[in-house]
């Protein structure tokens, strides 16, 4: 949609610029017909202007190889994209969704972080769940069973992990969040496509 719409502003912009060249070589004819003989008017004018039409009539040529070009760039990408239809990915990021009573998050961690908090909040921001939590050095997994602070069942939606990493001596530590989700559906509308992993969206 984006490329036609680009695509008719360049048929437009190609159109009027031709509609003014067509009134500009009226308006030369009519005053060449009606100079005076004895003091004929300068044609550098005429030759500036004439020029600047052309440089206006190549640039609309080349944003029309531009688009065309940008066109197939993105039908290519969209090729690669609908690969990942179907399938689980792993992503960097801290919010996915808690489907069924289940929701998981990798963690990766440089060093043991013993001393490391969990804090689990909703769309709106509000803490959940929350819980001291030891992050093994290295990668591991860590599965949220839907149960909040109050012992009640979260409801299915999206929620996002922060860890406050720490080793057993309180010093901070650097811990990487990803989550994993199967892809739903794709958008290829802006810069770069994007991955639906349910509500959740991810670059690819």
């Amino acid at each position: 949609s984006a490329a036609n719409a680009q695509a008719a502003k360049s048929a437009a912009d190609t159109q009027m610029l031709a509609d003014d060249f067509d009134t500009f070589l009226q308006l030369l004819t009519t005053q060449l017909r009606n100079q005076d003989p004895l003091e004929p008017m300068d044609t550098n004018q005429f030759t500036q202007q004439l020029v600047q039409f052309s440089g206006v009539e190549q640039q609309i040529r080349s944003n029309s190889y531009l688009e065309t070009l940008i066109t197939s760039t993105k039908a290519q990408a969209v090729n690669a994209v609908v690969g990942y239809l179907g399938s689980t990915v792993k992503a960097q990021g801290t919010t996915t969704n808690l489907t069924d009573g289940g929701a998981s998050w990798h963690l990766t961690s440089p060093v043991s972080a013993e001393g490391s908090t969990l804090s689990i909040s909703d769309q709106n921001g509000r803490e959940v769940f929350s819980r001291p939590y030891a992050v093994s050095a290295g990668e591991s997994l860590f599965t949220w069973d839907g149960r909040m602070s109050n012992n009640q069942m979260a409801p299915d939606c999206m929620y996002s992990l922060l860890v406050r990493g720490n080793t057993a001596n309180g010093d901070p530590v650097d811990i990487n969040t990803a989550i994993f989700g199967k892809v739903t559906g794709i958008d290829v509308t802006g810069d770069q496509p994007v991955l639906r992993l349910g509500e959740v969206e991810v670059n690819m």
